[in-house]
């Protein structure tokens, strides 16, 4: 009696499973990516002036509740000084960008530039939102 040979196997790689999980972790990194952003959030007032460049700046952030940030970290009123002089650095040609949201009021908002005028901060500017067109 004879044997019957059974066929070789054939291997074949299926990529359409390994396609549809890609393709939806590439979906989930897209939709979250601008969620990551770093930053205080704040709806600035509305001026038209030239862009500022912010490479060597140091940005001093005010949010709808009043807290102080220096580049992106919170910090107190009392704890400002010793914050600003650590992430300014003393640095003369660093300018000093301020960014407040416009429901801050005005005096503490001046508070916090007497303080950054006492670290010897001379270039101080301030952020705004370019006015709506028509």
């Amino acid at each position: 009696m004879r044997r019957r040979k059974s066929p070789l196997p054939q291997p074949d790689l299926n990529l359409t499973n390994l396609m549809d999980i890609v393709l939806c972790i590439l979906v989930v990194f897209m939709i979250t990516a601008p969620l990551m952003t770093q930053g205080v959030k704040v709806e600035l007032p509305k001026s038209d002036s030239p862009p500022v460049d912010e490479k060597n700046s140091v940005t001093v952030s005010f949010d709808e509740h009043q807290r102080v940030y220096v580049d992106g970290e919170e910090t107190s009123v009392d704890e400002f000084p010793d914050a600003f002089s650590r992430a300014w650095g003393g640095d003369a040609e660093k300018a000093v960008l301020i960014q407040g949201d416009r429901s801050v009021p005005y005096g503490l908002v001046l508070e916090t530039v007497g303080e950054i005028r006492k670290a010897g901060a001379s270039k101080i500017g301030f952020l705004t939102d370019p006015p709506a067109r028509k």
